[in-house]
């Protein structure tokens, strides 16, 4: 799917341009480092994020409880964008109802409507 580095190298060019609002990725499978987009997902500002794992293609437990381990991250310690992840089952997860609850708020909060330029 990537090579190693491949999501390191779009962390660098990503927030470089400046007339892109989102940035989406579907249909992804085990095959997909997570890892690599972790420190991403954490610092990122600016862009709406969208990851969403293929329905129809089944996760392994360990692979599931990484993405749950860093969705509880999130829930613990919010960043100033909230990703929006989607894996087959994460409805059943202990964390969903308080990632969904997280997620949705960002786009109410004061914050999220309000330019950066006049904070």
């Amino acid at each position: 799917m990537f090579q190693e580095d491949t999501f390191k190298k779009l962390a660098d060019i990503l927030p470089s341009l400046k007339e892109l609002s989102d940035f989406s990725l579907y249909g992804l499978t085990e095959a997909f480092n997570f890892a690599s987009i972790t420190d991403f997902l954490l610092k990122n500002e600016n862009l709406v994020i969208n990851l969403g794992y293929n329905e129809g293609i089944p996760l392994s437990n360990g692979y599931i409880k990484i993405l749950e381990s860093f969705i509880a991250k999130i829930i613990e310690a919010p960043p100033k964008r909230i990703p929006d992840i989607y894996f087959p089952g994460f409805e059943k997860s202990v964390y969903y109802q308080d990632y969904l609850k997280l997620y949705n708020n960002q786009f109410y909060s004061h914050e999220y409507l309000t330019p950066s330029t006049s904070q």
